[in-house]
């Protein structure tokens, strides 16, 4: 019983053969060569060379494969599966257990010193294509930017271009452009903003009042901070090209929105803001207490139409907010923004001025830092080591390479649990203080709010809140300082703190 993996394709003359049509036929050769198909498994439009893209059903796959509950995997050609050799050495690893690896051009028998050369070999033909494709599309990106050509994919605000494609819209449709009249709109929406921003006014201030008005993104979100900041300082709206973050040119093709003078002077200003930390106040919890509900980190609002509190301060709440970009947010967690800080505000005290768990935290720390950083380097060296050997193949022969990598392979299996038994064992970014009471006070009087959340995380670095059983529930029971019942987010956005 073989599993079937598919991974988007393109077929020579740059026609795609999509995952569909890859697990089609390749079930189809599993039959006709008397196998039979386990479970089916498809990445659809995920780079096998990129090392900063995951392959969720890849991984599922291998761990599938390493449990021993397939006997093997059919791709459509090694492409399909991988394109770095060290993951390919996984196979090879799983050889002892009898792991086959079929294609439509062949079958790979890891469990023979012949089958795990030819598999080598195919690896590091399918890795050296990459590096020739990835060195072909850089040189084509540039090339395009230098002559004034517009990058692929959705138009930019107020820029000109199709429009999105409508549902059931399939290759070969027709495509229509956005009309003029929206196109203007957009651009005056631009020269609003420049003219408000260079006024004093703030990015808050200015998303607000274009939420209020009902104008929406592109994609009909509403506006954010960092899309509206990353609208603004796109050097197309100033009629610039930009290759990697440099400009390298006009564009030839699009009229500017406003002058060079002024968007330099507004990216100047937001340059100029403090990297690291909104513009705007940030509440205290935002993004560190999750919801134990749904996983997602919490975020702070002002309750505008709440009464402020007896000191004159707006009132403010976290929440598990659900809106157009966090789908997956429950929505059902919330917890008043004054009683969930005080709460935490003494609990951190509380656990960081515990001289016997300070003096622990602080050994730990230092302890498991040194420790991860040595096994990272080794880690490094030993990739490194295991891409050199499989690239003598041809030259040293299986059997030798074979006899250099399996230590060298055994130590990063090794390597990978200990660094995830130190990640379990982690608690906190920085070293515990014994004065913590004091330097708490200091950065609230301060203002200091990065110094407070860098303690918070510290003392709770799975801070979690349960929701409410019923309705106006602010109590600080519900909190679960240890994380313990957190469930895993099912979504990678994070949360907005303001």
């Amino acid at each position: 019983m073989l599993d079937v993996y598919a991974r988007l394709s393109f077929a020579e003359g740059g026609d795609t053969i999509n995952v569909d049509d890859q697990v089609e036929w390749c079930t189809e050769e599993v039959h006709e060569r008397g196998g039979s198909v386990g479970e089916v498994f498809k990445d659809n439009s995920l780079s096998a060379w990129d090392p900063k893209v995951v392959r969720p059903d890849w991984n599922r796959l291998m761990t599938r494969l390493e449990a021993g509950e397939s006997d093997g995997v059919m791709v459509l050609d090694l492409t399909r599966f991988s394109r770095k050799v060290m993951e390919g050495e996984r196979l090879i690893d799983l050889a002892a257990r009898g792991v086959l690896v079929w294609s439509l051009s062949g079958v790979y028998d890891l469990t023979t010193a012949d089958g795990r050369r030819h598999f080598r070999e195919a690896m590091v033909a399918a890795a050296g294509e990459s590096d020739k494709i990835s060195e072909r599309v850089k040189r084509g990106h540039l090339r395009g930017a230098r002559r004034g050509r517009r990058p692929g994919g959705l138009r930019g605000y107020g820029i000109p271009g199709m429009a999105p494609v409508p549902e059931g819209w399939e290759p070969g449709d027709p495509r229509e452009w956005v009309p003029d009249e929206q196109v203007e709109a957009e651009r005056e929406v631009i020269r609003e903003c420049y003219r408000r921003l260079l006024a004093g006014e703030t990015v808050s201030a200015v998303v607000q009042d274009l939420n209020e008005r009902g104008l929406r993104t592109l994609k009909g979100y509403r506006w954010q901070r960092t899309t509206l900041v990353n609208t603004l300082r796109r050097p197309v709206v100033a009629g610039l090209r930009a290759h990697n973050g440099e400009i390298i040119g006009e564009q030839k093709d699009v009229t500017p929105i406003v002058s060079r003078q002024e968007w330099e002077r507004l990216c100047a200003i937001f340059e100029a803001r403090r990297r690291g930390r909104p513009a705007g106040r940030v509440h205290l919890l935002a993004g560190l207490v999750r919801c134990a509900g749904c996983g997602l980190p919490m975020v702070g609002m002002y309750r505008r139409a709440l009464p402020p509190y007896p000191d004159g301060t707006k009132k403010y709440e976290y929440r598990c907010l659900r809106v157009v970009d966090r789908p997956d947010a429950c929505g059902q967690c919330y917890i008043d923004g004054k009683i969930a800080d005080e709460a935490v505000a003494d609990a951190t005290k509380a656990r960081l001025a515990d001289p016997q768990r300070a003096e622990q935290v602080a050994k730990r720390v230092a302890r498991t830092s040194k420790k991860r950083e040595k096994l990272n380097a080794e880690m490094q060296r030993l990739n490194e080591d295991a891409d050199s050997l499989s690239q003598k193949t041809a030259k040293w022969g299986t059997e030798r390479v074979d006899k250099a990598m399996t230590p060298i392979l055994a130590r990063i299996d090794e390597i990978k649990t200990e660094l995830a038994e130190l990640d379990d064992q982690n608690e906190s970014g920085g070293t515990a203080t014994g004065d913590v009471i004091a330097e708490w006070d200091r950065a609230a009087e301060q203002g200091d709010l990065d110094a407070m959340r860098s303690m918070v995380r510290r003392a709770f670095p799975r801070l979690a809140l349960h929701p409410q059983k019923q309705a106006r529930d602010h109590s600080v029971n519900r909190f679960d300082w240890d994380g313990k019942t957190l469930r895993a987010a099912s979504s990678p956005r994070g949360g907005r703190g303001r």
